[in-house]
């Protein structure tokens, strides 16, 4: 009975708790006109931005860790996501943010908040990675024809031949996702797209390297968080070309999605990609093991 009360409480702490403080610091932020349209380095105090960043991903990390502790590395990744999820609902919408007096060079900020958020939540996600569940140190006891209620955790090694291979699908696939499901730069919309990619993402990488960390997953959408702004200033260059597109609703789809959207989606829908993965290389690999 209690660890079934904590498989439920650490992610409705992280909910209903933790997440709405995250929120609150990234809905601190205000942008050049005085309105909340704004994103962590394109507003009109990008210290305070880079300062929510760094406790809005602490506050995550630790909700992850806990988890990742008393239930498991996937919960972990998820508890962390529900924290960040608040902090990118309190972030504005692209279009408005872009059409902001003031914002000469928004695109080259946005790619820059994209490296710093992706690169923290590739560290974030590799210490929730890291942390062993309680029940994994326990010997194995359980009936085996059950040990689906029971995931096997995380692998951690970093690197092997796969690897490239990994990014590589988790790029493409989170990319068509957000290409196929963000239409519109509404935050319910930009945050389920990049949730979404989270999970295909994870997926196809667990699929092709199921031996290595799903840390190379948050790279690769750390990559498309910083990559996209800058295709979309080469896609929309020109003078006023950008914000008409931003007007217009025509605006590079990817570029749609900003940096904390991108990452908090990723941890969110990463550890379902991971769960539907495992579970088929799982049923790949035990007739093979049969038949040794």
């Amino acid at each position: 009975m209690l660890n079934a009360a904590i498989r439920y409480l650490v992610p409705l702490l992280a909910l209903f708790a933790i997440g709405p403080v995250a929120g609150m610091l990234t809905g601190a932020l205000r942008g050049h006109d005085g309105s909340g349209e704004a994103s962590l380095l394109v507003c009109s105090a990008p210290m305070s931005g880079v300062l929510a960043l760094f406790a809005v991903m602490g506050l995550a990390v630790l909700m992850g860790v806990i988890a990742a502790r008393v239930i498991s590395q996937r919960t972990g990744l998820f508890s962390a996501g529900l924290v960040l999820a608040w902090a990118a609902w309190g972030t504005g919408r692209v279009d408005l943010i872009l059409t902001q007096p003031h914002t000469e060079g928004a695109l080259t900020m946005l790619a820059i908040e994209g490296l710093l958020v992706g690169v923290l939540g590739v560290i974030g996600a590799a210490i929730i990675l890291r942390v062993p569940t309680m029940h994994s140190a326990l010997p194995e006891v359980r009936d085996p024809e059950h040990r689906h209620h029971h995931p096997a955790p995380e692998p951690t090694e970093y690197f092997d031949s796969t690897v490239p291979a990994a990014i590589g699908v988790a790029v493409a696939a989170a990319g068509v996702m957000v290409w196929l499901f963000a239409q519109e730069t509404q935050k319910g919309q930009t945050f389920a797209a990049s949730a979404i990619a989270g999970i295909a993402g994870a997926a196809g990488a667990r699929v092709v390297a199921p031996r290595v960390s799903a840390v190379w997953v948050f790279a690769a959408v750390g990559i498309l968080a910083a990559v996209s702004p800058l295709i979309a200033s080469f896609v929309h260059a020109g003078t006023g070309q950008l914000v008409h597109a931003a007007l217009a609703g025509k605006l590079f789809v990817l570029a749609r999605v900003l940096p904390l959207d991108w990452v908090a989606g990723a941890f969110v829908g990463a550890p379902i990609g991971l769960v539907w993965a495992g579970s088929m290389v799982d049923r790949h690999m035990e007739p093979v093991a049969a038949r040794r």
